[in-house]
């Protein structure tokens, strides 16, 4: 009904219109469909109504000035004026009340007495059966199916709320077959009908503000829920709106599994669900890890010593989906199974046993991981090698992961991807013992000969942080590779050192944010020259002395010429700069005030930063930072791949792998664009520069490739598909010790003879 005060008029004609008590009448009251006609309602709705294979969940909403003017069981418009006086010939509206749980099972006995009468009375609802095969049967019983279909279009037409305000369905011509019902199903329904809408109404409750108004004398015909029509096989959607940022967004869910307490499941179980028969013994309940199966005996469906089963989920050769999918669900999420069972045991769940959980994910989830990232992996690799024989530049970037935040690191991660499109190539894990000596070039050398080797990529420029090692290995063994260094790993070793300094000398505390963005201009323009990158960097020691322009003032080469000789006789740096001649900042003017003070030559700040800018092993690293390539994208994804492997927990060899390909296939999926959902601009605090910045944030959908995953590995359980997958070969190529610390456990009694009381 239309608001009474902001739409007196039309509140009137509705009034009018419907010819019921005054004090039956509010906002709230609901009209049926059928009382309006087609042209009542939007042309828009009515076109994705005709779009679509189902109406459900779509607002077919009414005109602004609609108002009720057709008759229910004639189809008919009326033709009286409208008026603002009481009608004289108001009916009563029809008010629906809960049911108690006494009268269902009175109703449930009646029906099973009719079902069970061996001739139909002539006043039964059940008197009529239209089915041409159930024709001149006289004793004719439903099937299982009937009866289950029977008993769930009840509970579902007793829970479905009604419309409210103006928002109704226009009448069709056939509301069966839209709820996705055959032509051949219709007579079926028919004939169940009276007890059905009975039962309906005893179990939904109604205000007297919301009861529909409609002819009383009218018998509509029950059109099963759209949902449940195909047995149970389509999804429930939730929807959800939510208010964030001044916006009213709206999210869907699929809800394939309900939470439901364990003594109100049990309420069901007084009725058979097949047959509608009472259950005469108690049911009896079974778990088989989150699976509940309850065995019950019926008076019609089990005979002696015999009973009925009835399962809480889908089996397939002899395994319950839910475990399976629960089990899966847990671990790609990045949940931890010892932090979900204690959730389990604190709801009082029935819970997954460790041993049971590790079956289930090695047997379903791990081989479906592994050949995901397998067939990624394949098709990366052979566009880098076909790439590297046309003779373009390929790019790759390493940098290793530890799976401890200190120096007791059981695993190492060294991860391969590439700087055109950031997507993870491969990856090389190790664990300690398996190789003597250091873990991060051991676990270097294990992807790197994977990809160059038996894969065939000839990789012209890798960049890494400034490891030595990698970088000697490289250098000597791969002279068609070309080593640069991060650029980010220079800057933050430049910092690192430009802080420490600052703390006794104030100077260099005021001057360090502008050293450090000279080192990233340098390095973005000198155009790939290693030389004129140091000439750059290096003529920072005169900016900050008020010496712009060199090529004038000779004195001030040859101060620095100096205090090179007085520092250390053997330092090659600064040599002399030629390529540059003065700084290419603007115009600074005699005399213009500055906020940071000028360093003096003799001050012992400017020998102290002198020392810093011309260290010989950091201005020769410098020179690998020439053509202005980093890692910064492959640190992102170490922070991501932290969310399936936290540094604060322990894994087995196997499941680093299988998590490491799953982190792996996410990265590469997101760099491709295709699950971005959105792009924003937000303000974060940077500890770097003590401060709020703005930075991007991409919003990406992670959800959609792990329900697919999902779904495959329940359509390989239902099939019995076991797939194989093998680590030796390429992962694990040594021995894992059982230990990485190299020492067998002693027994018990040894180690309470070692136990010595201080007392």
């Amino acid at each position: 009904m239309p608001d009474p005060e902001t739409k007196k008029e039309l509140f009137n004609k509705w009034k009018s219109r419907i010819r019921r008590n005054p004090e039956d009448i509010t906002k709230n009251t609901v009209i049926c469909s059928e009382h309006f006609s087609e042209d009542d309602f939007r042309q828009y709705d009515l076109e994705n109504v005709n779009r679509s294979e189902s109406v459900d969940r779509i607002w077919i909403r009414l005109k602004p000035d609609a108002v009720p003017n057709t008759d229910r069981t004639t189809g008919e418009k009326r033709a009286f004026p409208f008026s603002e006086e009481e009608p004289a010939d108001y009916r009563k509206g029809r008010k629906r009340v809960r049911g108690d749980i006494a009268y269902i099972d009175q109703l449930v006995a009646d029906n099973m007495t009719v079902l069970e009468s061996s001739s139909i009375d002539t006043d039964s609802p059940l008197k009529t059966h239209n089915s041409p095969e159930h024709s001149g049967l006289v004793n004719y019983q439903p099937t299982e199916n009937e009866m289950c279909d029977r008993y769930i279009s009840v509970i579902v037409s007793a829970d479905t709320d009604n419309d409210k305000g103006v928002q109704c369905s226009p009448p069709t011509s056939n509301s069966s077959t839209q709820a996705g019902m055959s032509t051949s199903e219709q007579p079926a329904v028919s004939y169940i009908a009276t007890a059905e809408e009975e039962m309906a109404e005893c179990l939904h409750l109604e205000d007297d503000e919301d009861s529909e108004i409609c002819d009383e004398d009218s018998d509509e015909e029950y059109t099963p829920h759209a949902k449940l029509s195909d047995n149970g096989k389509a999804k429930v959607i939730r929807s959800t709106r939510m208010k964030s940022h001044g916006k009213e967004n709206s999210k869907e869910y699929t809800i394939s599994w309900v939470y439901v307490n364990i003594q109100h499941l049990l309420l069901l179980f007084s009725f058979c669900y097949k047959c509608g028969s009472r259950i005469t013994e108690p049911v009896r309940t079974r778990f088989t890890g989150l699976a509940l199966s309850i065995d019950y005996v019926c008076e019609s469906c089990t005979t002696v010593n015999q009973y009925s089963t009835w399962n809480s989920s889908p089996r397939s050769n002899r395994q319950f989906l839910i475990n399976v999918r629960a089990s899966c669900s847990l671990m790609v999420s990045g949940l931890r199974f010892q932090s979900v069972q204690n959730y389990w045991h604190l709801m009082e769940f029935p819970a997954l046993s460790g041993p049971r959980f590790q079956k289930l994910i090695k047997k379903w989830l791990f081989p479906a991981i592994f050949k995901m990232y397998s067939e990624n992996k394949s098709s990366i690799c052979s566009r880098l090698r076909a790439a590297s024989k046309l003779g373009q530049k390929v790019i790759l970037c390493g940098d290793a992961q530890f799976d401890s935040p200190g120096y007791s690191a059981k695993f190492c991660t060294y991860t391969l991807m590439t700087t055109e499109t950031n997507e993870v190539v491969d990856f090389g894990l190790i664990q300690k013992g398996q190789f003597i000596g250091g873990l991060e070039h051991q676990a270097f050398l294990q992807v790197w000969l994977t990809i160059v080797e038996d894969e065939g990529i000839v990789v012209t420029d890798f960049v890494m942080d400034r490891q030595a090692t990698i970088a000697k290995i490289i250098t000597d063994k791969y002279p068609e590779t070309e080593v640069s260094f991060d650029i980010w790993h220079m800057g933050k070793s430049l910092g690192k050192r430009l802080q420490a300094a600052g703390k006794t000398h104030k100077k260099i505390k005021l001057w360090h944010k502008s050293i450090d963005r000279h080192l990233w201009y340098c390095c973005c323009n000198c155009n790939g020259d290693p030389e004129l990158l140091v000439q750059m960097f290096h003529s920072c020691l005169l900016h900050v002395t008020n010496c712009h322009n060199w090529e004038t003032d000779v004195d001030a080469l040859v101060k620095l010429e100096e205090i090179r000789q007085s520092i250390s006789i053997k330092r090659p740096y600064p040599q002399k700069l030629t390529t540059i001649k003065k700084c290419r900042h603007p115009h600074i003017t005699k005399g213009e005030n500055r906020a940071i003070p000028w360093f003096n030559v003799e001050d012992e700040d400017f020998e102290a930063l002198f020392k810093i800018v011309t260290a010989t092993r950091f201005t020769n690293d410098l020179k690998r930072c020439c053509k202005f390539l980093h890692t910064g994208k492959l640190e992102s994804f170490h922070s991501m791949k932290l969310l399936y492997l936290p540094k604060l927990q322990s894994f087995e060899m196997e499941t680093m792998i299988i998590l490491t390909m799953l982190a792996a296939y996410q990265n590469n999926l997101c760099v491709k664009g295709g699950n971005l959902l959105k792009t924003y601009v937000t303000a974060a605090y940077s500890r770097a520069n003590k401060g709020y910045v703005l930075k991007n944030k991409n919003v990406y959908d992670n959800l959609s490739f792990k329900k697919a995953l999902l779904v495959h590995i329940e359509q390989n359980v239902k099939d019995n598909v076991v797939l194989t997958y093998d680590l030796q070969e390429t992962y694990i190529k040594r021995e894992v010790p059982k230990t990485f610390h190299g020492q067998s456990a002693p027994s018990k009694e040894v180690l309470k003879a070692k136990n010595k009381s201080r007392m």
